[in-house]
């Protein structure tokens, strides 16, 4: 009898929004529509208990503004089968405090078998935490006798788009987005997780190239079509797609050859730093103070472009142009 379960502030995560309805009425309805709520009253039978990530009133309010299919919270209620994998989607198979999450993704999967992923940002004396790039969590590390609640600014939402298709639908990285389209690579690629690793348009502007013509220009194998897989052009783009899913908290300790679409290995070193392609190439002389001068010959990574989530696996935003030999120089 689940009226018998409560133990004064004992309680489990059913019982505290039952507790607090009022405050997140819309995801508690949210919870009993998805067949959800009897779930959050008891034990995890399958695992260490559970974790809510709890979207405020607001955030679903948020979420029904800009979702074309929904317009109010009625037909979203309505719409069982979404918000029985929107509920999931939310809900950890196991408990995870704040002080356990990664600088990437959650190796815990949510009830729909998917990872979330959590960053952390400064604001001020205040660090906050992120879910998936786009939810704050505002009451982090509620304790309940069955797991930890987490209340966020956002509604969550699983990733719809391939890594593939989200450079094709990114202006700011439309230089390696046409590369890659020209090159023939979408037919090729047959992996169902892969990693891209994508640099802004703007460095490439830094090299000269403004435009992917330019690209052909400096780099394709003359007379050969840059479909072919032996173009210089098409190996730069494929070099950009490493086979597997690897947020930044996956990559291995050390010195680690990854396997990438060209048939080149991409090596990355993991430490106190990420090294991407090191030795590779001379990417930046930093001048100090005294004069002196340190050649960089890694690429990094640009945390706060990185780990963004497709349902194909990770996009990361790199600091320069990615190639498994030197980049060629202007004429």
């Amino acid at each position: 009898d689940e009226a018998n379960w409560v133990d004064g502030d004992n309680l489990t995560i059913s019982q505290y929004l039952e507790k607090n309805r009022e405050e997140y009425s819309k995801f508690y309805r949210l919870l009993v529509g998805g067949k959800m709520l009897n779930t959050l009253y008891a034990y995890n039978p399958y695992g260490d208990n559970y974790t809510l990530f709890l979207p405020t009133d607001e955030a679903i309010d948020n979420f029904i503004a800009r979702n074309q299919d929904y317009g109010n919270f009625e037909e979203l209620e309505n719409d069982t089968g979404f918000i029985k994998m929107l509920t999931r989607y939310h809900t950890l198979n196991r408990k995870v405090r704040t002080d356990e999450f990664p600088d990437g993704a959650l190796n815990d999967l949510t009830l729909t078998g998917d990872r979330l992923v959590t960053g952390f940002h400064t604001i001020g004396n205040n660090q906050l935490i992120e879910v998936n790039n786009s939810a704050t969590i505002i009451k982090p590390d509620i304790k309940m006798t069955n797991g930890y609640i987490h209340v966020i600014s956002e509604v969550l939402q699983r990733a719809q788009i391939s890594g593939y298709d989200w450079l094709q639908n990114n202006n700011d990285y439309s230089i390696l987005a046409q590369a890659v389209k020209l090159s023939g690579i979408k037919s090729r690629l047959w992996w169902n997780k892969y990693t891209v690793f994508a640099e802004h348009d703007s460095i490439y502007h830094r090299n000269g190239i403004n435009n992917v013509e330019d690209l052909i220009e400096r780099i394709a194998t003359p007379g050969m079509p840059v479909t072919n897989k032996n173009n210089s052009f098409y190996l730069f783009a494929a070099f950009h797609f490493v086979g597997g899913e690897f947020y930044l908290n996956d990559l291995y300790w050390g010195n680690k050859q990854y396997t990438t679409l060209a048939g080149k290995p991409l090596i990355i070193t993991t430490g106190q730093e990420i090294k991407i392609n090191p030795g590779v190439d001379i990417y930046k002389i930093i001048l100090s103070g005294k004069g002196d001068t340190t050649a960089i010959d890694y690429i990094s990574p640009i945390w706060e472009n990185c780990n963004i989530i497709t349902n194909t696996g990770p996009v990361h935003s790199i600091s320069d142009m990615l190639f498994y030999e030197p980049l060629p120089r202007n004429q």
